[in-house]
């Protein structure tokens, strides 16, 4: 298999010890070769999990999901850099697709669709919330993109040096699309599996959601002004 060591893999940890040595050992597999960090914020066995699968380990405290994706990135030495959630969520096999297409230079951004309907590991609560933040971020950056807020996004490292990243919450993933669109990058939207999580989930619908749509506005409003 081809190998992958161009590739940095960043996946932010809480409390994910039922899952992450699977999530390891399925990149490594898919990705041979790349450089995985773990950002971990965890009071579980995560980082000696980790640990012992021979991959980095940044310790975080808890100052949120984009804080700890800015750590991994800034730690990153590939010239492709990405980005997964530690939940067993998303298949690094996909991954991989995303990833071929930034080396190839067929895109400047690739992001993980998850689904056209709503797939079997995402309640429906937070499926609506996502098909209106979807059409909120389409509605302000007159962009179309299926799903903003996908936990799989990758990047070339010209694009990441280009965009200005600060958030430090779950608007992060957002935060992306919206400085790729300010900066005029080339985004492509890849069609990904999508499974049920192992272990609980930290993210909170209604307060997440209007974080995330908040920060669409002001980021339409700042650009307005730039």
């Amino acid at each position: 298999m081809q190998d992958h060591s161009d590739v940095s893999v960043v996946i932010p940890t809480l409390n994910e010890e039922k899952s992450i040595g699977l999530v390891i050992e399925r990149v490594k597999k898919w990705l041979p070769g790349a450089e995985i960090i773990i950002v971990d914020s965890s009071d579980d066995k995560t980082a000696e999990i980790a640990s012992s699968l021979g991959v980095t380990v940044v310790r975080q405290e808890r100052k949120g999901y984009g804080a700890a994706i800015r750590k991994g990135l800034e730690k990153a030495r590939g010239r492709v850099l990405a980005f997964m959630d530690g939940d067993g969520t998303y298949d690094p096999a996909d991954l991989r697709r995303l990833v071929d297409m930034v080396r190839k230079g067929e895109t400047d951004i690739a992001t993980g669709r998850r689904f056209s309907s709503k797939p079997a590991g995402m309640s429906t609560s937070r499926y609506i919330g996502n098909f209106i933040v979807n059409t909120v971020f389409s509605m302000l950056f007159l962009r179309r993109i299926g799903d903003t807020q996908t936990g799989m996004k990758v990047f070339s490292r010209e694009a990441y040096l280009r965009m200005r990243l600060r958030e430090n919450g779950m608007p992060f993933s957002t935060e992306v699309l919206t400085e790729a669109c300010r900066k005029g990058l080339r985004i492509t939207e890849v069609g990904i599996r999508y499974y049920n999580r192992i272990g609980f989930s930290k993210l909170n619908p209604l307060k997440d959601g209007l974080k995330i749509l908040l920060f669409m506005i002001r980021r339409r409003i700042g650009f307005s002004r730039d």
